[in-house]
């Protein structure tokens, strides 16, 4: 009984690291994302918004890169190009054909906010975008977005979500066909979509950072670099959320002495009473 005792425990130690879960940095394949925000009416909303980003691409297995305008000419280690935020012409002619071709080409295209007030010369861009921004109003109100159904980017994305920005509006429109609403206000004014034939997304929101902060618009900004990517399957978080390696680390050890320090309590114990046992037989 003693032997198998120890037995057992010897083979629950050696399969404990089986157990332990993969840290975030040797999860790789994710989406790599080029993140541009360039002309950004406020750099401090800016760094939040790259902040919660980060996070959201160690927890989400994608990897984020803090780049400018001149990393635009070189987009093929890329599979995602992100506007956030950008404004006015920070792109050269050699620079927009190379947004062109990527997107041509199955890249997607990620942008929010003011970032369809850029390059207000390049056709390409606004005919993709699908929508002409009108000037926004100075105050901020609070409004409430509805998500629709049927979209990868919206997947989850049930309940209400109450934002405080200054508002967009569109004239024309996003629309069918050209353009599928992924989500408006209660006044019907589209917030969010994505082109039907590219992969090219667009977000009204983001100008303010408590919108950065919000956990259902991240998620509709992951997913939609997600989709933009070609990324079929579902998002899977890494369980550690990219937590360092050394603390993980020390909590094994830890673990592992206190379990063996546990056993050897008990296979003491009862070497103990089986003793007392056998000697009160022989008794």
């Amino acid at each position: 009984m003693r032997t198998l005792l120890r037995l057992l425990m010897i083979a629950a130690l050696a399969c404990a690291p089986g157990f332990v879960l993969p840290s975030a940095a040797s999860a790789a394949g994710g989406p790599q994302v080029l993140v541009v925000t360039t002309g950004n009416e406020a750099q401090d909303v800016a760094d939040y918004a790259l902040e919660r980003l980060q996070m959201e691409a160690r927890r989400w297995n994608f990897t984020l890169i803090e780049g400018t305008a001149d990393d635009v000419r070189r987009l093929g280690s890329y599979d995602v190009i992100m506007f956030l935020n950008t404004s006015g012409d920070f792109l050269e002619e050699e620079q927009q054909e190379a947004v062109e071709t990527f997107v041509e080409q199955g890249g997607g295209l990620v942008t929010t906010n003011t970032a369809i007030e850029s390059e207000p010369d390049w056709a390409w861009y606004h005919e993709t975008l699908g929508a002409t921004a009108l000037p926004r109003l100075e105050a901020t109100t609070e409004e409430a977005v509805t998500f629709n159904s049927g979209s990868q980017v919206t997947e989850g994305l049930d309940e209400e979500l109450k934002l405080t920005e200054r508002w967009y509006s569109f004239d024309p429109a996003p629309a069918q066909p050209g353009s599928t609403v992924l989500a408006q206000l209660g006044s019907g004014q589209a917030v969010s979509w994505v082109n039907e034939e590219l992969p090219v997304f667009y977000a009204s929101p983001g100008g303010e950072g408590k919108t950065w902060g919000d956990r259902d618009f991240l998620q509709l900004i992951r997913q939609a670099i997600w989709w933009g990517a070609g990324e079929e399957g579902a998002l899977v978080q890494n369980s550690d959320d990219a937590a360092p390696a050394w603390p993980y680390t020390l909590t094994f050890v830890l673990f592992v002495v206190a379990v063996a320090g546990g056993g050897s309590i008990a296979v003491w114990r009862l070497d103990k009473a089986e003793s007392e046992k056998e000697a009160a037989l022989q008794a």
